[in-house]
């Protein structure tokens, strides 16, 4: 067999999302990067081969909080390239665009078996592979290596610290598990419909019978199954099993068809069913974890625990006992996003070793969360820009995590637009805030020039979000409609104390009689002193008569939410009884039509120059008035005396309340229409006139950067000619330097 050897900056094992993060975050930090994964397909649990779902949909109290940095770049491609809507479009896309990424070098179908270390035993010096697309064994050298493998492959060959398997004296003190802990494993399953009849034996050597599984794992099944027949199916398995350690995916899928077809509420639904294929990994809760300089535990997460060194930010729900793996049923919201410290990214003992994903530093129960592909992925952008930032500064993980240094590395995350703190990230170099900032004209009214749609239906009770910056609530009117005279109780709630979109404490109550009528603004008497600025919330309940009007495209900070009890997802939720209505496509957020007064000045132009990047208490950018566009809104940055500038970089609003569906889907317009497609970029030369500097005609992203040859200027200037389809200009942040 022949021996090849490749040299590179940055080794990473594993092309799921973590793995892909980490290859391609590190090698536009100049790092060059070899990707190795042992199967012939990338995207790992959520690629063709695997097919487990992105997210778990509705399991946060935080509504804007979809990941930014390159995690929302490449799925923003994957969804505009994605034509298909189906697993095997998704992993073309992706393919493409790692293809395109440059210094990062693939490598399929090559199965780590071997580590060598320092003689120290301290430091990976290489690792030892067999390629079957190359033909032979690749000697793989680099300074540093990444395991985004999963289930720690790398870590364990290295002999790196660690523990296997489920703490179980964790879950049972824990107060949220209601049960003892029991075997889990999921599989996927793909159903089509036949046009005859297709009986189904069960094979003798299943060892698994479906009816000793848990309730709640028979039940999503058969919840997602009346969804819709085709298509892609989670099959879980909570309880006890024979011979845990060799349950496979075929046990897991067989017994679960065997059942469905045979026993199952829809057997005689069932006969035409026809298993088209099942995922080969059988996920489990028995993994490796390894051991950083710090563990995540469950109580870090619930608390929202400032770190800091946090690098990056997870939104998953916390495991219990009896929580399904792939799905929100059993999950328990956490009431705002965790950050996650650098110390639990590197080992303990190996220097040059750094680990994203479930098997990173976390006790047993914290660890089951960052299985969640959009939290493994933004542990993954963090240790790939750190692993480059220690190639460039001659750093070991290790000292780059002190206080005095680990600042330098967060500035570096937040330029690339990836969140890694709860905390704002302070910037000294960014020469925006000491400008004086002009915009061509501000959002004042709640009320959009759009006409409201009545609702459907006649909502029981429900919550609407709205921001508040004055002192006092003087007036608060909803338009509605009623078919008789009734009585509806309202509640003005102010915002809670965590960094979260839940409702804190009762402001004013009013029990309030509507009279029977059409459509029109009716006043709601909710006046009260505003303690704290931030979110508050109308709540109304026992409506029986009472129906709404929504108002599509609402400002950022406006939002519905509706009763948990009407998802039927099945996950808890200890700190609200409410779920914000998001949008399921590319879209903004709607709400109920609300005025208030005195007008809340939220969306004031100098939300641009803070150092906010998305909403916490407040939604934190600029809104521009309602326009069509025939003349471009504007934003002036001036400083008393020249500058240089060499490079802008410019924060929009990309929706962040709208999160990527589960599993892939086709989208007639994949771009949220709130990112400005259009813009020209000015600076005013030193006789006063303003010359340009740059004109972008399509821009597809949340986040744009630009360099260009240094300028001497007083004053900047964005010019917005055109969004992807909102009428109104929308901008979090923007950034110059010199």
């Amino acid at each position: 067999m022949k021996t090849l050897s490749q040299r590179s900056d940055l080794v990473v094992i594993g092309s799921g999302l973590a793995g892909i993060c980490a290859a391609v975050s590190a090698s536009r930090e100049g790092a060059t990067v070899c990707l190795i994964e042992s199967r012939s397909c990338i995207g790992g649990r959520i690629g063709k081969e695997i097919q487990f779902p992105y997210d778990f949909e509705g399991t946060t109290n935080y509504a804007y909080q979809r990941e930014t940095g390159i995690l929302d770049e490449i799925k923003t491609t994957i969804y505009q390239e994605n034509q298909e809507g189906n697993y095997c479009g998704q992993e073309r896309a992706l393919i493409s665009w790692i293809r395109k990424q440059e210094r990062v070098e693939l490598f399929l179908e090559t199965q780590l078996f071997e580590v060598k270390k320092n003689s120290a035993g301290d430091k990976i010096e290489s690792i030892i592979a067999i390629s079957s697309q190359r033909g032979g064994r690749i000697i793989f050298r680099a300074p540093y290596f990444i395991d985004c493998s999963g289930n720690g492959t790398l870590s364990q060959l290295a002999n790196a610290p660690g523990e296997t398997g489920l703490d179980k004296r964790e879950y049972e003190k824990s107060s949220a598990s209601s049960t003892p802990v029991t075997f889990r494993a999921a599989a996927s399953m793909q159903l089509t419909v036949s046009a005859k009849p297709i009986p189904f034996k069960l094979p003798s050597w299943v060892s698994l019978k479906w009816e000793e599984n848990h309730q709640s794992a028979k039940l999503d099944l058969l919840e997602s199954l009346d969804k819709q027949i085709q298509g892609v199916h989670n099959v879980e398995w909570l309880g006890k099993a024979k011979n845990e350690l060799s349950v496979n995916s075929a046990d897991l899928i067989w017994s679960a068809w065997d059942y469905l077809k045979n026993r199952s509420p829809m057997a005689e639904r069932a006969q035409n069913w026809f298993l088209e294929d099942f995922s080969p990994l059988t996920l489990s809760s028995q993994g490796f974890r390894a051991t950083g300089d710090y563990i995540i535990t469950p109580e870090d997460m619930e608390s929202g625990k400032h770190f800091y060194d946090s690098v990056a930010l997870g939104r998953a729900p916390l495991d219990v006992a009896d929580s399904l793996l792939c799905s929100p049923r059993g999950k328990i919201a956490l009431p705002q996003p965790f950050e996650i410290p650098l110390r639990a990214l590197y080992s303990s003992k190996v220097k040059n070793l750094f680990f994203a994903g479930e098997h990173s530093s976390a006790t047993s129960r914290a660890s089951a969360s960052f299985s969640h592909p959009p939290t493994s992925a933004q542990m993954g952008e963090a240790v790939g820009v750190c692993a480059a930032f220690c190639i460039s500064k001659n750093r070991l993980p290790r000292t780059v995590a002190k206080v005095g240094n680990v600042h330098a590395l967060q500035k570096r995350l937040m330029r690339v637009n990836h969140n890694c703190s709860l905390l704002p990230i302070e910037d000294s170099d960014n020469l925006i805030p000491e400008s004086k900032v002009i915009a061509s004209t501000t959002l004042g009214s709640f009320v959009g020039k759009s006409t409201a749609e009545k609702l459907d239906s006649c909502p029981l009770e429900g919550l609407i979000q709205f921001p508040v910056s004055s002192s006092s609530i003087d007036e608060i009117y909803l338009y509605l409609e009623s078919s008789e005279d009734c009585t509806v109780e309202f509640r003005l709630l102010e915002c809670s104390s965590s960094l979260s979109t839940t409702p804190g404490s009762c402001l004013v109550s009013s029990s309030q009689k509507i009279k029977k009528g059409g459509a029109r603004w009716e006043k709601i008497a909710l006046e009260s002193p505003v303690a704290k600025k931030g979110w508050h919330f109308i709540e109304f309940t026992n409506n029986q008569k009472v129906i709404f009007y929504e108002q599509s495209n609402t400002a950022v900070g406006l939002l519905f939410h509706r009763s948990i009890k009407e998802s039927k997802s099945g996950f808890l939720n200890p700190y609200s009884r409410y779920l914000p209505s998001l949008p399921h496509s590319p879209h903004l957020s709607s709400s109920l039509a609300l005025e208030v007064f005195p007008q809340q000045h939220v969306y004031d132009v100098g939300n641009v120059i803070n150092d906010k990047i998305r909403p916490d208490h407040l939604p934190n950018l600029w809104i521009s008035e309602e326009t069509d566009f025939r003349f471009p809104e504007y934003l002036e940055f001036h400083w008393e005396e020249p500058l240089d500038v060499s490079s802008v970089e410019i924060i929009w609003d990309a929706t962040l309340e709208f999160l990527f569906p589960s599993r892939p889907q086709s989208f007639a317009r994949p771009i949220v229409p709130s990112i400005v497609k259009e813009y020209k970029l000015y600076y005013m030369n030193d006789v006063g006139h303003w010359e340009e500097l740059l004109e972008v005609t399509n821009n597809e992203f949340g986040f744009s950067r630009h360099s260009f040859e240094t300028v001497k200027t007083r004053a900047i200037e964005i010019e917005i000619i055109q969004t992807h389809g909102l009428n109104r200009a929308q901008v979090y942040q923007v950034r110059a330097y010199s």
